[in-house]
């Protein structure tokens, strides 16, 4: 037996600290290389520093158990931060949605929690409270409620996995309340203000960026589809295309966002486009659209959009909207041309129901004034109070 003072318990050939973590007492021995280290006044020093740090430690809930003894291999001194880390690492996903994980996860280690200057990030996993994950969110006024509800959904599924594994007896983020928010509608370009960019594309950006706009506005394929729409799925004979891969996040996928493929049928200005672009790419490789500047494919919409897309919509004087929205042009469109919403919504990939979710406004079209001149005629019926008050003046 050793003299214990202050949490130092000093033997003949080892220093051993002791103190409560999680109403469980641990009695660790410092070592070194393997070995015990030798009670020597140095050490003795050294070790009162590392309790009072690991009693502060503790008291913030910020103290790893296995950070500071690798070798006890506790489960209960998992972090939040090692413990996120471990769950993306199951996880079977694309680049670009293990992006989006990464944005989160980086959010919640450094999301403050009870007080300003400390973060969930080295917090005890099992030390991590349902206050301490709405704390975080109401100290980031500033982020939108679609970005608040991403993020809580990823620490949601993080810690669902850590109470499948026993790590913890309940998840702190499972009742969290989702943040309100609104998805903008769609913000299409009119008839005439999408001729005009496809005419200022011709007039600047012959070729490649050219046939690639007209493409996109007649034919509403998404932004990943359409950078990686390759020539053995275009049939000019049978005037359509076969959308069944994608560009994310610089990879060409073999399967669409929705893992459907489809066909796409052709319009005379999508067709008379891509037979242009046959003319310069059709030989150079699979992918139909390539960026001008390199005679390569597009890695992202990012370059077309700030090097080309930009400073057209400028030049015109017109709104900026994303490259995105000529896709809902093609939807409105179609509509405005009188097709049935369920022809449109195959054209673009959507369920009906989507479809006419997104685009109501337009689906509904004249018919709004169709249907409130029935009312006015009911109200303006010989049947109507109104009309008989009227006809006895």
């Amino acid at each position: 037996m050793g003299r214990t003072t202050g949490g130092v318990e000093i033997r003949a050939r080892s220093i051993r600290l002791n103190f409560t973590l999680e109403g469980k007492r641990q009695r660790p021995t410092l070592m070194l290389n393997g070995k015990p280290i030798p009670p020597t006044p140095a050490n003795i020093k050294y070790a009162r520093r590392l309790i009072s740090e690991i009693t502060e430690k503790i008291r913030a809930g910020t103290f790893s158990m296995v950070e500071y003894f690798p070798a006890s291999g506790s489960p209960s001194g998992m972090t939040v931060k090692g413990w996120l880390d471990t769950w993306l690492n199951t996880q079977r996903i694309e680049q670009s949605t293990k992006d989006g994980y990464n944005s989160a996860i980086k959010f919640w280690n450094g999301a403050t929690c009870d007080d300003k200057m400390s973060t969930m990030g080295p917090m005890m996993l099992r030390s991590l409270k349902h206050t301490h994950v709405l704390t975080a969110i109401a100290n980031r006024p500033n982020l939108t409620g679609k970005t608040i509800n991403n993020y809580v959904s990823v620490l949601r599924d993080a810690l669902s996995l850590a109470v499948k594994d026993k790590l913890m007896s309940s998840n702190p983020a499972e009742d969290v309340p989702r943040a309100k928010h609104q998805k903008p509608p769609p913000d299409p370009f009119s008839r005439e203000e999408s001729e005009f960019i496809i005419a200022e594309a011709e007039r600047v950006y012959p070729g490649h960026v050219h046939n690639l706009i007209e493409t996109w506005f007649w034919t509403g394929l998404r932004t990943s589809e359409i950078l990686g729409l390759e020539w053995p799925n275009v049939d000019f004979s049978m005037g359509q295309v076969l959308v069944a891969s994608a560009l994310v996040g610089g990879e060409q996928k073999d399967r669409t966002k929705t893992a459907v493929a489809r066909i796409v049928q052709l319009n005379s200005r999508a067709m008379s486009a891509l037979q242009r672009q046959r003319e310069l790419t059709l030989i150079a490789g699979k992918r139909v659209f390539q960026d001008p500047r390199y005679s390569k494919d597009w890695k992202s919409e990012e370059a077309f959009q700030r090097v080309f897309w930009a400073r057209m919509l400028k030049r015109l004087c017109m709104r900026y909207r994303r490259p995105y929205n000529m896709r809902h042009s093609y939807a409105t469109a179609m509509l405005m041309a009188g097709m049935t919403p369920a022809f449109c919504a195959k054209q673009l990939g959507h369920s009906v129901e989507m479809f006419l979710r997104t685009y109501a406004k337009w689906v509904d079209g004249n018919q709004n004034d169709v249907e409130m001149a029935r009312l006015e005629n009911s109200i303006m019926s010989p049947a109507s109070p109104q009309k008989r008050r009227s006809s006895r003046k």
